[in-house]
């Protein structure tokens, strides 16, 4: 998906540059056409010669028009921009739990990878029984759960750390700012949010819980290797 939209972007890149080659091509021949048949010497005669069909009036009015039409253009691209950057905003997203997804994860590693000094702990929250609860409840009552679980887990988080969907059980949480103590810590109580839920099927779950540190530019795939290897040991 990230590859995809990567080259859709590349795409209306090119697009956008060929659009200005044609425009500007387009405006020098203009030039050149208009020098050689000397059309405002031409439009002004005209206007003079039949002035009480009001020609004259016609070159102002394209004039405004021209300028309405900007206008107009100018703020149908900022509603297009707008509705962009929340298209974008939304496929971060997950469509059920509405937390961050895996694009997201992509697009804060691209983020990272800018910083001079990166200092970013990540958390890999894996999550058991939910296969099983499923296959007596049905897949609606796991939603459900989930919901209840993903509640859990932000109460540990401050506002500036993201939860993010993995796969189905699997959750990273990122935490800026944070070194391997203060990420291990955080793992540690991520993995006993769910032993304090009111209900008993979700303290039945169990919680493993492992993080890494991220200080220089990372992929996904190392990443998630990290934390993985962290939580087998």
């Amino acid at each position: 998906m990230q590859i995809l939209l990567s080259e859709l972007k590349a795409n209306l890149s090119r697009r956008a540059k060929f659009d200005v080659v044609v425009i500007t091509i387009i405006l020098l021949l203009g030039f050149v056409v208009s020098q050689q048949f000397d059309f405002l010497e031409w439009i002004y005669q005209s206007s003079r010669q039949y002035e009480h069909y009001e020609l004259d009036e016609l070159v102002p009015t394209l004039l405004f028009g021209v300028l309405a039409f900007a206008y107009f253009s100018y703020r149908r691209w900022h509603d297009v921009k707008l509705l962009s950057k929340y298209l974008e905003e939304q496929s971060l997203t997950e469509p059920v739990t509405h937390i961050a997804n895996r694009r997201a994860l992509f697009a804060l590693l691209e983020q990272i990878a800018q910083e001079e000094e990166p200092q970013h702990g990540f958390i890999l929250i894996s999550v058991f029984g939910l296969d099983e609860i499923r296959n007596k409840l049905g897949f609606i009552t796991v939603e459900h759960i989930v919901i209840e679980l993903l509640y859990l887990l932000n109460q540990e988080l401050e506002d500036d750390q993201l939860i993010i969907a993995w796969h189905t059980g699997q959750f990273i949480v990122h935490a800026p700012n944070y070194n391997q103590a203060k990420a291990h810590l955080l793992a540690e109580r991520l993995a006993q949010a769910n032993k304090t839920a009111t209900q008993a099927i979700l303290r039945k779950l169990h919680i493993q819980s492992a993080s890494t540190m991220v200080n220089r530019k990372t992929s996904e795939a190392e990443l998630l290797e990290r934390l993985e290897d962290n939580l087998l040991d």
